[in-house]
């Protein structure tokens, strides 16, 4: 009885921990949040400024493309916040510019400040090959359109629209567009160096679905659902570091709080159980041993 009360005792010791552990991971995404809020604060009011008088979302993509492209140099951005894995935040990318991938968070960032769904895509020179380049692909009022902060390049149809990746895939029209570009550019001018594999978007992706066994199966359960993954725009919390530590430590916050409730529940089973019990003794037996003991 002795061992099983303490384990009990164990029990329910480990049960508060939890809940006092859970706080600290809560406390902790809650402070993260407080931070990207205030990033985003500033995001915004920057997106608002380079859009101004501004109507159509094509125009407000344009505009936040290449304002990013002039925007601070091209050099990879070594910045992060707490996690180097994450990469810069995109008010990290503000301040000190980056490269493809850091100025497409950019844009992509300054873009959801003004409700235009948006998400980074990768090109890839083969099926089997590493990404060479990033871009955006952002929803506008006729659909999707690619832009490249590092080169401030869109695709245009010429009749008012843009091109996205699915238009752009399996054709010439990508790298058509950049040699025009440079035909009618200066000898100085940077687009002069854009090769023509930036423009080609035969394997471009917004998520690699095929990059481990978890994505593997993600994409499944998208076919499954009747969705395209390939439609997929890539989800924001990938290219916000902030934001994603926030989402992350608020899981683990909360399933440190499912733990302890299960712990809770288990307890009161097992203290249940070894609750001492008693036999029933029929009516008028204790009054019969008293008379018994007074005889």
């Amino acid at each position: 009885m002795r061992l099983v009360g303490r384990r009990l005792l164990a029990w329910l010791y480990s049960t508060r921990s939890t809940a006092i552990f859970a706080a600290i991971p809560a406390a902790c995404a809650f402070g993260v949040w407080l931070s990207w809020v205030n990033d985003n604060a500033v995001l915004r009011e920057k997106a608002v400024a380079v859009t101004a008088g501004l109507t159509s979302d094509s125009a407000k993509i344009s505009a936040i493309n290449h304002w990013v492209y002039r925007n601070q140099g091209f050099g990879k951005n070594e910045r992060f916040f707490l996690v180097a894995a994450l990469g810069p935040t995109p008010n990290q990318v503000l301040e000190l510019g980056g490269d493809c991938g850091d100025k497409s968070r950019l844009v992509s960032a300054m873009l959801w400040q003004l409700r235009i769904n948006s998400g980074l895509a990768q090109i890839f020179p083969c099926q089997d090959c590493g990404p060479i380049h990033a871009v955006v692909e952002a929803e506008y009022e006729a659909g999707r359109m690619v832009v490249d902060p590092i080169w401030d390049v869109d695709y245009p149809t010429g009749d008012g629209k843009f091109l996205g990746i699915q238009e752009l895939a399996g054709t010439r029209q990508g790298r058509e567009h950049v040699a025009d570009l440079q035909w009618r550019s200066g000898a100085g001018d940077k687009i002069q160096l854009m090769p023509e594999s930036d423009a080609t978007f035969d394997f471009a992706v917004a998520v690699n679905w095929q990059k481990n066994a978890f994505s593997r199966a993600v994409a499944f359960a998208l076919r499954w659902l009747v969705y395209d993954p390939t439609h997929l725009l890539r989800p924001h919390f990938l290219e916000d570091p902030k934001l994603a530590l926030a989402l992350f430590l608020f899981i683990v916050a909360g399933m440190l709080l499912i733990t302890n409730f299960i712990l809770r529940f288990l307890f009161r089973v097992a203290a249940r159980k070894v609750q001492p019990s008693f036999p029933r003794q029929p009516p008028g037996s204790i009054a019969l041993g008293f008379h018994d003991k007074r005889g």
